[in-house]
Order: C-alpha cells, then structure tokens, then sequence
C-alpha cells in the first residue's frame, strides 16, 4: 500500500504530516507530499507554478478573491504570483504538489511546439484522470529513492508539457514585471530592499509620494496584496535561499527582518507548509528531508 492508497482508504486524523524536498536536475523544482487535518496556510504567493493532484479528501481556498473547493482526484494549477491560501474541509485532505519555475515549465512547452511559450492557466481546478494520473505516477516515482533517471526524465517532460497543452494558455504569457504604476515599483523596491528591518506604512508612502490610504489602494490593486504581505512574502522566499546554507536558523530569522525564530518558525510555516527545519533538511542532499511538520 502506498501512501496514496493509505490516505484514501482511512480518515485524516491524528497529526498532519508533510514531507517537502527539491528536485536539483528540474531547476530546483520543490515537491511537497502532505496530509492537513489541522494546518490552514496563510496568504501566500509562489514565484513558480503550483502544480499537484488532492489524492484525498478536500481543500478549501480562496483564491483571486474567489472561494474555491479542490477535491480527490482533481489537478489543481496556480500561474505565478497568484495569491492564494488553504485550508482543509471537514475530513481534511491530502495532496502531492510540484512547483516549477517558470523556465522549467515554458521550456517544456516551448519544446513541444517548436516555438516559444510561457503557458498561463485561467482554470484552476482540472477535472482530468489522465493527468491526474501522470502527475501522480511521476511525484511518488520523484520520491523513489531506487527511481531509475531515464524514466523520471521521460515521466517529467510527458507530465508537464501535458499540463501545459491540454489545458494551458499559449497564445498570451505571464504579466511582465514593471507593468504596474511608477509609485507600486518604488513602494516594492523599497520593501525589497528593507527585509531585514522593520518599515512602516508612513515611511512606505513618503518614499513613494503617496498618501497611506492612496498607497494601499494602488499597491493591493497592482499586487494582489498589501504592503505587509508583500514584505512578509518576500521575507520567506530570502529565507528560503538561505536555508540553502549554513547560518543558523535565528541568524536568518534576524536577516529576514522576524522578530525572533518562533516568529520566523510560524510565518514560514503559515506560508510554505513545513517548518524552516524541515525545509532546510528537504533542500539539503546529504539529508533526506523525511518526517512530521515541525
């Protein structure tokens, strides 16, 4: 019995559980296995795609500003910088989710057509056994130790690029950087550039130009979030780089601008699901990243 076959024979219960490692030969590509009876993500956004499969149960979310439902046997596909949180219904649920940066899955696609492309998903939830299936197959094949590279390589290209041209856009692309307002670029460079110390909104809109209320208004109308989730956002994703390192966790918790490394533990989690221990254990090769969410 695998460990999807063990989901969806019993209820979620007892502990949630979450395994989380990266993919070096797909561009660093994550893969998150895990079960939530009990654990809500925060809002959040991914610099890559989402890309999974609910092999159990049901996930709630809201996402573009709309209340969505993602059950057992369904695909699920986020576009980048979509933001986007989740929580598990009443019987929770359990998924296998990739994240594919946005080379990794445009080059796929590209690949096939012959031409270039950087797929867009307006579809969130898919309704497709094939699909589902491939995903599947080519994540637990992923966790595989004993996984033969030839297959994988073969399973991984036949699964994105189906993802891509069945149900992908092709004929647009991802909004460009810098499209939005003079002001919110300013306002996302000076975050950018205070990760590691506290800002406030005063000092945000005198950067800018800009009166409070009229910055938050803009910025949530450009972004998709307010300046706080944006920073917090952007915190996690250095933290993230970092913990491909060796400083210790309150060293990074201090650089990312947390208050200390409870607060860093319980945003990071909140956003990516898994513990930064857990994460740093999924993202170092000599560690096999195996055990409960922290």
């Amino acid at each position: 019995m695998d460990q999807h076959d063990a989901l969806t024979r019993a209820p979620l219960r007892g502990r949630d559980f979450a395994r989380l490692w990266r993919e070096r030969r797909f561009d660093g590509m994550e893969c998150l296995n895990a079960r939530f009876h009990h654990h809500s993500y925060a809002p959040h956004t991914h610099d890559t795609y989402v890309i999974g499969v609910i092999t159990a149960g049901t996930e709630l979310y809201r996402c573009r500003g709309v209340e969505r439902v993602a059950r057992a046997g369904q695909v699920v596909v986020l576009n980048p910088d979509v933001l986007h949180d989740g929580r598990p219904a009443d019987s929770g649920y359990a998924y296998r989710m990739f994240y594919p940066s946005v080379g990794l899955l445009g080059q796929a696609a590209s690949d096939a057509l012959g031409r270039a492309v950087q797929p867009t998903f307006t579809d969130a939830e898919l309704d497709d056994p094939a699909l589902f299936d491939a995903i599947r197959s080519l994540h637990l094949g992923l966790e595989d130790s004993a996984r033969e590279t030839l297959r994988i390589d073969t399973d991984a290209l036949r699964a994105l690029t189906a993802v891509a041209l069945r149900h992908g856009n092709l004929t647009g692309g991802l909004r460009p950087v810098g499209r939005e307002p003079l002001a919110v670029r300013r306002a996302r460079d000076f975050l950018d550039s205070h990760l590691d110390a506290p800002v406030e909104l005063s000092d945000l809109a005198d950067a800018v130009g800009l009166s409070r209320f009229h910055l938050l208004r803009v910025f949530r109308a450009a972004v998709g979030t307010t300046p706080h989730g944006y920073l917090t956002g952007r915190r996690v994703r250095r933290a993230k780089e970092l913990l491909a390192g060796p400083l210790p966790l309150a060293d990074i918790a201090m650089a990312c601008g947390f208050c200390d490394q409870a607060h860093f533990s319980r945003v990071f989690k909140a956003q990516i699901g898994v513990s930064p221990g857990h994460y740093r254990r999924g993202s170092n090769p000599v560690q096999d990243g195996v055990g409960q969410a922290a």
